[in-house]
Parts: structure tokens; sequence; C-alpha cells
């Protein structure tokens, strides 16, 4: 799934639907980047740069938009949305998907009764740094851009509900299915890439997956000895490892992942 959307353009807000459905701050000491943001149900706009000088500020797209695809039953939904967010009423100008850059884009997957701890001795992950792979609360993170997050989803959303946050009713499936479920989340950082785009290019965010490799050597450990241990082996002995290493994860993350966005992206919105 698409769990989570940036994206960047040039056209001012709707300000009246911000009136209505939002609740807008306003940011007087230049300490954001955009002089206001408005906090709606199933987005949160910002709009207005203002923390540098007028002429790098011109440079900055005007508005931002934080929004969860997981809040919309499938695209044509939630582009319904995003055309309220900046369309006013009776506007002559087209708002397009082509005009919305992607800075960030998040993709998702949950695997059900797979354990972390068990999963901690053997992951490995490629192409990162030792010092940012860490394990805390429950929390496997790996890498920057992307980065890596495998954890517990059904605590995570547990942990919403007693801080009295709203959940999905996917999530609420989730919940009373009553089995334990193990996010893993990929969230990457993009250029050249506008909403159009990704709608015609979702499925080739599931390489991502292959950073993760998971090695059959050890099952029960409180910490990540393969990822330190792999630099330290030779070069020419690497591949002796690979009849250790679990072909299926990996291959089956990617699946439920185009899955779950090709139908998301294909369903129309029921009206």
């Amino acid at each position: 799934m698409i769990d989570k959307i940036s994206l960047t353009c040039n056209f001012e807000p709707n300000y009246t639907y911000m009136d209505l459905h939002g609740d807008t701050s306003e940011d007087p000491y230049r300490v954001r980047l955009y002089k206001y943001i408005c906090n709606l149900d199933f987005a949160t706009v910002m709009y207005k740069p203002h923390k540098f000088s007028p002429e790098l500020n011109d440079r900055i797209k005007f508005s931002k938009v934080d929004i969860n695809p997981k809040r919309f039953s499938c695209y044509s939904e939630m582009w319904a949305y995003l055309d309220s967010l900046f369309r006013e009423y009776d506007s002559p100008f087209d708002i397009l998907p082509e005009s919305f850059n992607v800075t960030r884009v998040d993709i998702a997957v949950d695997l059900e009764n797979f354990n972390i701890k068990h999963i901690l001795s053997s992951l490995h992950v490629k192409n990162i740094r030792d010092e940012s792979l860490s394990f805390y609360k429950g929390t496997i993170y790996a890498g920057t851009d992307p980065k890596i997050r495998i954890y517990n989803k059904i605590a995570e959303i547990k942990n919403r509900i007693r801080k009295h946050k709203e959940i999905t009713a996917y999530e609420q499936h989730l919940l009373d299915s009553g089995k334990e479920y193990t996010r893993f989340e990929i969230q990457k950082r993009t250029d050249n890439l506008n909403l159009k785009k990704l709608t015609e290019n979702f499925e080739e965010l599931s390489s991502y997956f292959d950073r993760i490799e998971f090695f059959s050597l050890q099952e029960n450990c409180s910490c990540s000895v393969m990822q330190f241990l792999y630099k330290q082996i030779n070069r020419k002995f690497r591949n002796n490892l690979e009849c250790f290493k679990n072909l299926q994860i990996i291959p089956d993350l990617k699946d439920r992942y185009i899955k779950s966005a090709r139908e998301w992206f294909s369903l129309k919105e029921p009206f």
C-alpha cells in the first residue's frame, strides 16, 4: 500500500475550504518553512514560505500537502479531495496531477504472524552505515533515504487508541482479526517525480524492498548480528551465505505491495 505522500505545488490553497474544514495556525517568528499550517481531517496543508529572504522564499513551492492515502478507498477519491483543497468554486484554472511534485512517498506491507524478535539476528540491509541501524522501543530502523522501519503494527494501533487517536477501517480490520502483524515500511524522498508519474510507475517502488535480506542462521537473539557480521566476511565467501538466505520473504513483500497498490490506483470513487 501507499502509506503516506508529501506533495508540493505552486497553487494557493482554497482558503474558503481551509476556514470551513480546518484549523489554521500562523508562525509569526519564521521558525517553520511555511507561515501557515492548516490541519484537516485527512491532510495537513502548509503554505506561504517565509523562513528565508524574499528571493529564496519565491523559489520554494507555495504550498505543501502531507496526506495519508490509507484514509481514502482509492486514488480517485484522494484526488477529488486534493482538488477540493486547491480549487476555488468556479475557478477557471485546471488542477492537474502533474502540477503536484512528490517529495516523499512511503510504501508499506503488513505480514501476519511474523515475529520481529526472531528476525533481528538474521536481518541484513544493503548499502547502509552501521550507525543508521537501530532497535528502539520495538521498532527496527535502518538507513536514511530510503528509511526502513519494521515494527509490530498491532502494538502501534493499540498505542494510538490509548492516546485517543483515530484509526482507519483497515487498521480496525487488522485489530479485529486477533492476529499479530509486522509492518514493513519504506520512506523515500524523491526528485523529479510528480503525482501523475507516481500513478503510472508506482510498481517500481517495490524495488526498495530488495535492500532487505534475511539469513536463517540464528532465530532468537536480541541484537542484529547479521548486519555487522556480513561486513566482516570476505567478499568471496559471501556467496556461501546464499544457501541460508530466505528467498521467500522479500518477493512476498513486493507482491503484496504491488497487488494492494494496483487495486487502490485502479478502483474508482463510488459515485
